[in-house]
């Protein structure tokens, strides 16, 4: 019999961040599956666009479908089943050469991971600190992320380019194991926090979640072909993935910052500067000739998205106790996140990506607009939450 952690030790916020990042992490490591299927596998980048969004589809409708359910399910044996049957989904793609084929597989292996992410969120949204919960996620994700893109290359040269889906086999698998050393929740002992109906969402919920959206779209376009706008300005393969693994661990910085400052200094302030320094960076990508200015905005990107999806994800946790909107701000998530790489196959230029750097550009402006609002009046509701004592 395995000794369970306790639920409010640094060590089981850790563990609950790395499961609900397993269910969709190709989402962590995507220019480089954008290169593996556009590259050897054989796909063309528009095509390769498409099946990531299909992945990406999937996942939206897991989420959506986890929203019904996290209320009525044992979620410990429920998470187990669900990424066993991902990893024989990402194990089985690596003998999926056909591109019909390729697009309904991925997408019935994102609904499964989807259906995994929605559930995890909403045991994260119901831990005594979302700040922490969620940066801690964001930290899982850039950091993982990092470290495959850059290791990728060599092991696609010494297996072959459908490697990443063995990666992505893995990741699920060490949830499954990490999961059994989760203690389950005690019952609620007191009335949680929620919208009389499920659906009934205030105008600065509506704001957020469309924030949410927004933001994501921008970001995972820019993520999913960052690797090709490097490859397209002349730069070598092995120096693109060194330069995204490397400027991806400024993410674990950005993530961290929810970790360590939490509410204290208030949220709308980091969430500003992140936008900005958004919006910088998929402007400097119009210059990826100059690989200063390419490697310095990634570098941007990397250090803002993780700060801005953290901060945002507590705020939705902190206005609803019982880890229900947590999950639908995952489908608002997973909506913009699949939406993204379909956006950007279609402003593909040519070839040329300016069009869609710009557009990303205004969205992530778009997004700050959507966000004010909610965001500055939960800051005058809630006080600092520092402690990481479970909230039942």
């Amino acid at each position: 019999m395995l000794k369970t952690i306790p639920v409010n030790s640094p060590l089981s916020y850790a563990f609950f961040a790395f499961i609900a990042m397993a269910g969709l992490s190709y989402i962590n490591f995507l220019p480089a599956v954008v290169n593996a299927l556009a590259g050897g596998i054989g796909f063309s980048n528009a095509d390769a666009g498409r099946v990531v969004a299909s992945n990406g589809f999937g996942g939206l409708l897991g989420s959506t479908a986890a929203i019904f359910l996290v209320r009525r399910i044992q979620w410990q044996r429920t998470l187990f089943t669900l990424l066993a049957v991902l990893t024989t989904f990402d194990t089985v793609t690596v003998w999926v050469d056909d591109y019909s084929v390729m697009l309904g597989w991925r997408f019935l292996a994102g609904f499964f991971g989807g259906l995994c992410v929605g559930i995890a969120f909403s045991t994260l949204a119901r831990l005594a600190n979302p700040d922490r919960a969620f940066g801690l996620l964001l930290f899982m994700q850039f950091g993982i992320g990092s470290v495959v893109i850059y290791w990728l290359p060599g092991l696609e040269a010494l297996l072959s380019a459908y490697v990443v889906f063995h990666v992505m086999a893995v990741i699920a698998m060490l949830g499954m194991v990490f999961l059994l050393f989760l203690p389950a929740f005690p019952p609620e002992k007191r009335p949680v926090k929620v919208s009389k109906s499920l659906f009934s969402f205030s105008g600065n919920t509506l704001l957020l979640l469309s924030a949410i959206i927004c933001y994501q779209i921008a970001a995972s376009a820019i993520w999913a072909f960052v690797g090709r706008i490097g490859l397209g300005a002349g730069i070598a393969a092995e120096n693109v993935s060194m330069y995204i693994a490397t400027t991806g661990l400024l993410g674990l910085l950005g993530a961290m910052l929810p970790v360590f400052s939490g509410n204290r200094s208030g949220r709308l302030n980091w969430v500003i500067a992140a936008i900005t320094l958004s919006i910088i960076a998929a402007v400097m990508l119009c210059f990826p000739q100059f690989t200063s200015l390419y490697v310095s905005s990634m570098a941007l990107l990397f250090l803002s998205w993780p700060a801005v999806q953290s901060y945002l994800f507590a705020v939705t946790a902190e206005m609803d106790s019982s880890g229900r909107l947590s999950t639908i701000a995952v489908v608002a998530s997973s909506a913009g996140l699949a939406s993204g790489p379909l956006l950007a196959s279609s402003l593909l230029d040519n070839g040329g990506f300016s069009v869609l750097l710009c557009s990303c550009a205004m969205i992530f402006l778009l997004s700050f607009f959507l966000l004010f609002k909610p965001v500055r009046a939960q800051e005058k509701m809630k006080p600092p939450v520092l402690s990481l004592q479970y909230q039942p």
